[in-house]
């Protein structure tokens, strides 16, 4: 079938497509509106515009759909455009009466801040369309669609008139969304060769602004509002072995029954294992999952990022690890890693690094919405401990490979590491996503306390009763 958009203006958006490749910009274009086929039919003839190996095509259905599903991990690459069909507003248009609406609004800002600072266009259209449109969109299908019969034909077709600018509630939504680096452009769905060049038309002018004025990321003030555990630490606590094994077997066991309480809950547990080089991070990891069964955890070790992780957003790659409902994930180091690695090494520029506790709460934040159980354990031990395990290393033949050059050489930099860590701490123990600190000079008292935090928590929520 022949493209309605005129040629000049497809090649224009082709040629805009190749420039913003060429820049490493990542580029979202968001269609929000009433009728689910209407939207698609438009859509698709502006997908036929597009370079396809450049393009992602993403439909959400707005009944399975809220602010917080994993939007961290579906974010495009850079160099793509990725264009959804439908998102995260059409989950609080239709439940614009809900009382968390002004928290759901403040998140989706701070969201769409996020991917703007991280090399994100943001391209948001409403299609505005009246009942008298929607009809004739309707009628003239090749086939008359059965609303009863479901599937994607009549999924997301949504009352219009909640849709509609109108209603005052849709209206004011958009509205209060309507930020600079991420503007709504409102389109008002007639004819459909002319709302098609309309769109495109909106796309050409949208794009070629960034081509031409690449974004400039925000440097956010830090923010240290967090009470530190890491100031009230005491590594003199021991731990005989009787006694650790003792406790070891009977939070285990208790362990092992709260994962069978967690499997079939509505509720997941993710778990973040900081510290130390040689603090025993692998070890109490180790205890942890003993007990556990394999087919609902899974360890996730955190190396330096991929080319193809970098060509995202630096939270992508771990949201593609949030765990699913009655499971858990566990992270050998993390995300936390913009804030103490990163900017040590030169990793990350100052810019990056102001803006991490901030991006880095409101994703730990959206978790928490989703029944997510985050806990966070910065695993400590003194100066002398570590100085003491890394000539343990180096004279054991079986523990030698773990001791490496930049183990000396993050050593000598422990005074920087330790103002690091302590912001980090101070700017995200969160009462949704707690840290705890760890004294682990004696490693028995220290994988107890882990058992013991973990299984208090999860005993804790997974008896709250869910909220109506």
């Amino acid at each position: 079938m022949k493209s309605v958009i005129p040629k000049k203006l497809a090649v224009d958006l082709m040629h805009v497509q190749h420039k913003l490749f060429e820049q490493d910009v990542a580029t979202l274009i968001l269609f929000e509106g009433a009728g689910g086929n209407v939207m698609s039919r438009l859509v698709n003839e502006i997908i036929s515009a597009f370079e396809p190996r450049g393009l992602e095509y993403r439909y959400n259905n707005p009944n399975e759909l809220s602010f917080v599903m994993n939007q961290f991990g579906q974010v495009p690459p850079v160099g793509k455009i990725a264009i959804y069909d439908r998102g995260w507003y059409s989950n609080i248009i239709e439940e614009s009466s809900n009382e968390n609406l002004h928290e759901i609004i403040t998140m989706i800002r701070f969201y769409e801040r996020y991917l703007a600072d991280n090399k994100v266009n943001v391209i948001k259209i409403y299609l505005n369309i009246d009942g008298k449109t929607l009809k004739k969109y309707s009628d003239s299908y090749p086939l008359p669609i059965d609303k009863n019969k479901g599937g994607f034909l009549c999924a997301g077709e949504g009352d219009y008139k909640k849709y509609s600018f109108n209603n005052t509630s849709t209206a004011s939504i958009i509205e209060s969304t309507n930020y600079a680096y991420a503007p709504w452009s409102i389109i008002d769905v007639g004819e459909f060769k002319e709302t098609v060049t309309n769109i495109a038309e909106v796309l050409l002018n949208r794009l070629s602004y960034r081509v031409d004025h690449p974004n400039v990321p925000e440097e956010h003030q830090i923010l240290e509002l967090y009470p530190n555990p890491r100031k009230e630490l005491d590594f003199s606590k021991t731990l005989s072995p009787d006694k650790y094994e003792e406790e070891l077997e009977r939070l285990q066991l208790k362990l092992a029954k709260l994962q069978m309480k967690l499997a079939t809950s509505n509720k997941s547990l993710c778990l973040v294992f900081e510290g130390w080089d040689a603090a025993g991070k692998g070890g109490t990891i180790k205890r942890v999952t003993k007990c556990l069964n394999p087919r609902g955890y899974d360890v996730f070790p955190t190396c330096a990022p991929t080319a193809f992780e970098k060509a995202h957003t630096h939270l992508w790659r771990f949201a593609q690890n949030k765990p699913q409902p009655g499971h858990i994930s566990i992270f050998d180091r993390s995300w936390y890693g913009r804030m103490m690695v990163e900017p040590i090494e030169g990793f990350c520029t100052e810019t990056e690094y102001s803006r991490a506790g901030d991006e880095i709460n409101m994703m730990e934040f959206i978790w928490s919405l989703d029944d997510v159980i985050v806990i966070k354990f910065w695993i400590d031990i003194t100066s002398e401990e570590q100085l003491a395990r890394f000539n343990a290393r180096k004279d054991d033949p079986l523990k030698s490979w773990k001791l490496t050059d930049e183990d000396w050489r993050n050593r000598e930099k422990w005074p920087v590491y330790e103002k690091y860590v302590n912001s980090m701490i101070e700017q995200t123990n969160t009462p949704y996503a707690p840290w705890y600190a760890i004294p682990n000079n004696d490693k028995k008292t220290g994988r107890i306390e882990v058992l013991r935090i973990i299984t208090d928590t999860l005993e804790r929520e997974l008896n709250k009763k869910k909220k109506d």
